[in-house]
């Protein structure tokens, strides 16, 4: 895509909200350009800095607006850029507690600029179904989100380092001995300095599973009665229903290959099989097989689709399976695609 040179009049028309339909046109194909990257979030940072209060300490960074941006606008599907991006604008105004694109609402930095609480202000980051996104923190820690994923955190996050994650999500954490870094996770915490890190929290799951990469990191459950301080490539899950750990070493990259946009499965049974499908292609599995412990699997997958995957299975299993479209209830909610499988 060839470079297209940033016209800063039209911008702060932009900004201002007195841009035409041709302006949109523009402002989209922007958007679309991966060479304007940097320039944009010169004029983010400018125009954001702008509308807050002077006194206000707090830096603010930007890389996860503008990734927001660019994700939204290339994983939108649609025949026309400028539909395109009016649907982006539409979706982000229905997000609840997420910290709108400063470009695209000005009421709610106005609210921010007001209010006298801003380190109350949450702010949240997701990836839908079937999709991952990169994230980056004000503190520079960065990371991935899985399908189904979000992480929020509050915005005085530069003086506590701490945020909330629902699904699953990799990090690799800034060092900073005087602030460590915190991960609430249901009903598990986790504390950290700095160190490479995964953790898969799903609220329709009966365990927590975290998996480190590098350095060392400390886990506990929210009453603090139990707690195991973790060593590279160790796999610790955590039972809601038992309250206890169980740990083993594993090959962490082989848990961490979703970051890579890669479905690995090494000699694992069909429970985890099972489990990890259900993420990563937001259907429910339901397993009818007298017995389990005998089937386990090695395969590794990069954009094959659940069909691929399950004829697959069914070639190098002894199992069988059925599936079941999703379908509209009575009362307009869907119910997700189901796989049953069975001997």
């Amino acid at each position: 895509m060839a470079k297209i040179e940033i016209d800063k009049e039209l911008m702060d028309r932009y900004f201002r909200g007195q841009n035409s339909d041709e302006d949109l046109t523009y402002i989209n194909e922007v958007f679309c350009n991966n060479d304007t990257e940097r320039e944009l979030k010169r004029i983010l940072s400018k125009q954001f800095d702008g509308l807050q209060p002077e006194d206000d300490q707090n830096k603010k960074n930007l890389d996860h607006i503008l990734h927001w941006i660019h994700f939204e606008i290339n994983t939108k599907s649609s025949t026309s850029k400028a539909k395109k991006f009016d649907g982006f604008i539409r979706w982000a105004w229905r997000i609840a507690g997420v910290l709108i694109l400063p470009i695209l609402v000005f009421a709610g930095i106005q609210t921010y600029q007001n209010s006298k609480k801003t380190s109350e202000t949450w702010v949240e980051i997701k990836a839908p179904a079937w999709t991952r996104a990169h994230f980056s923190l004000p503190d520079g820690t960065t990371g991935w989100l899985n399908s189904n994923s979000s992480i929020k955190y509050l915005g005085r996050f530069n003086v506590d380092r701490q945020v909330s994650l629902n699904g699953e999500a990799y990090f690799n954490v800034i060092k900073d001995a005087k602030r460590p870094f915190k991960v609430n996770a249901d009903d598990l915490n986790i504390k950290v300095l700095g160190t490479k890190f995964s953790i898969a929290s799903y609220d329709n799951e009966n365990t927590v599973e975290v998996v480190l990469e590098e350095g060392k990191l400390m886990v506990s459950d929210k009453q603090r009665n139990k707690s195991y301080t973790m060593k590279p490539n160790e796999l610790a899950v955590y039972s809601k229903n038992l309250n206890s750990f169980s740990v083993q070493d594993v090959q962490a990259r082989k848990y961490l290959s979703w970051t890579e946009g890669k479905l690995v499965f090494r000699n694992d049974p069909l429970e985890v099989i099972s489990r990890r499908l259900e993420r990563w292609y937001n259907v429910d599995i339901e397993v009818n097989v007298s017995s389990t412990e005998d089937i386990r699997w090695y395969a590794t997958f990069t954009d094959d689709s659940l069909e691929e995957v399950l004829s697959l299975m069914k070639r190098s299993l002894p199992i069988n399976y059925t599936i079941v479209n999703s379908s509209l209830n009575q009362d307009k909610t869907y119910n997700k695609k189901k796989v049953i499988i069975t001997n």
